[in-house]
C-alpha cells in the first residue's frame, strides 16, 4: 500500500514536469524560427485570467497585424512555462520581452504597454 503512495505521488510529479519541459522547448523553436526569419520578437510573458495580461491582447493583436512579417509577438503563460519566467528574469507580470533580429534583447517593460507607447521603441529598432 505505502509502496502504491509513493508510486502515484512519483507519476504524478513526473506528468507535472513534461508540460513544462515541452513548452520551453516550444518556445525556444518559435525564437529559432523567428532569429531564422530575420525578424524581431515581442514577447508577452503574463497569465491567463491576469488583468493586465488580458488587457494587453488587443495590443498583441494590433501589433502582430501592423508589423507583420517583421516582428513575431509570442505570448507565454508563465504559470504553464515556468521556466521561461526564470529564463526571462520575470519579476512581476506582465512584462514584454523586445529581442532584435539576432535574438537580443533591445527593451524591456513590465505592466500594461499601450500600443502608443511601443510603436516608437520599434521605431527606434529600426522595425
Amino acid at each position: 500500500m505505502k509502496s502504491c503512495v509513493i508510486l502515484i505521488i512519483l507519476t504524478g510529479l513526473f506528468l507535472m514536469s513534461v508540460p513544462f519541459a515541452g513548452a520551453d522547448q516550444a518556445l525556444d523553436m518559435r525564437l529559432q524560427q523567428a532569429k531564422n526569419g530575420k525578424r524581431a520578437v515581442m514577447l508577452e510573458l503574463g497569465s491567463v485570467g491576469c488583468i493586465p495580461c488580458e488587457q494587453m491582447r488587443p495590443v498583441m493583436d494590433q501589433l502582430s497585424k501592423t508589423y507583420k512579417g517583421r516582428l513575431d509577438v509570442i505570448f507565454v503563460d508563465v504559470r504553464k512555462d515556468r521556466s521561461a519566467a526564470q529564463k526571462f528574469g520575470v519579476r512581476g507580470i506582465p512584462t514584454q520581452v523586445f529581442l532584435d533580429k539576432n535574438g537580443r534583447e533591445f527593451h524591456r517593460h513590465i505592466g500594461y504597454y499601450p500600443y502608443e507607447q511601443i510603436v516608437p521603441v520599434l521605431k527606434k529598432a529600426g522595425i
